[in-house]
């Protein structure tokens, strides 16, 4: 048992304290882990962690309010990566100038869906657990060493105009990645499902099976903690 990965699960209404909590629940509680496969191992300190985003939190990833401390300053940038325009100019690249994936490659053809679906939740006033978008190629990504991190996005309607999101994510760099991540999703949740149907998140939960920091980051992660 001792070789298990702890849980965590807790709740935050601060955007930028939430991203320190989950560091200390890493820092605080080593568990060193080799992942990857045979051609690229990584080490790195594992948690699982569920964290659970309230309203107020939502408003500053909206905002894009990184934490100081938050290594990826290119945040507008990498939320162009979430467009339509992003994308057609992308698809027009040499195969060696691409990347293995996009997060909004795998979901776009799944957004007008995703829209109705919650448009007819708020018109008959019901709730769905029907509504998601998957990024998971069952003929491709458990072959490939570059598959998608995030598996699914979850919009339930909860009345008042209210949405609940939930994001599940099969492997995560905490330190590097876990605030541009949301920032760039909820951006994209709001611009072309949720604004259109006049709705707002009132909660998020973030699902992590691997929420890790990588070996060469633990002492600049050490340093978010050191106040």
């Amino acid at each position: 048992m001792n070789n298990l990965v702890d849980v965590f699960m807790f709740e935050s209404n601060n955007f930028n304290h939430a991203w320190e909590q989950a560091i200390r629940n890493v820092i605080l509680n080593p568990r060193q882990i080799t992942f990857g496969d045979k051609r690229d191992k990584k080490k790195a300190l594992d948690s699982i962690q569920t964290i659970v985003l309230g309203y107020n939190a939502i408003k500053q990833i909206r905002a894009r309010k990184i934490h100081p401390k938050f290594p990826f300053k290119a945040i507008d940038k990498y939320c162009e990566e979430f467009t339509d325009k992003f994308l057609e100019e992308y698809r027009k690249r040499p195969a060696d100038e691409q990347f293995s994936y996009l997060y909004y490659d795998r979901i776009v053809h799944q957004i007008p869906r995703a829209k109705k679906n919650l448009q007819e939740q708020i018109s008959i006033d019901v709730r769905s657990n029907r509504n998601q978008m998957t990024t998971w190629k069952t003929c491709l990504d458990p072959l490939s060493n570059a598959s998608p991190c995030m598996q699914r996005i979850w919009i339930r309607h909860e009345g008042d105009n209210e949405v609940s999101v939930h994001i599940h994510w099969r492997s995560r760099d905490l330190f590097g990645a876990w605030q541009a991540n949301l920032i760039a999703i909820v951006n994209m949740l709001y611009r072309e499902i949720l604004i259109p149907n006049d709705c707002e998140i009132s909660r998020l939960i973030d699902f992590n099976d691997s929420l890790h920091i990588y070996e060469t980051d633990i002492e600049a992660a050490k340093g978010v903690l050191n106040k």
